[in-house]
């Protein structure tokens, strides 16, 4: 079973990475701007560490 994080929240997506409990993150503009966060910047960021295509 994989597990997925659904959260804009670059830190919360960070631990749980860091801890080895996700296969990969799912968000969405909305989450983004909850975050009060720029949508390209996010997503670069968390591009930044997590493994992928």
């Amino acid at each position: 079973m994989k597990f997925y994080i659904d959260t804009a929240n670059v830190a919360e997506i960070r631990e749980a990475y860091d801890m080895g409990i996700i296969a990969g993150v799912t968000t969405n503009p909305s989450l983004i701007a909850k975050e009060g966060r720029d949508y390209q910047e996010t997503l670069k960021e968390i591009a930044s560490f997590m493994d992928g295509p």
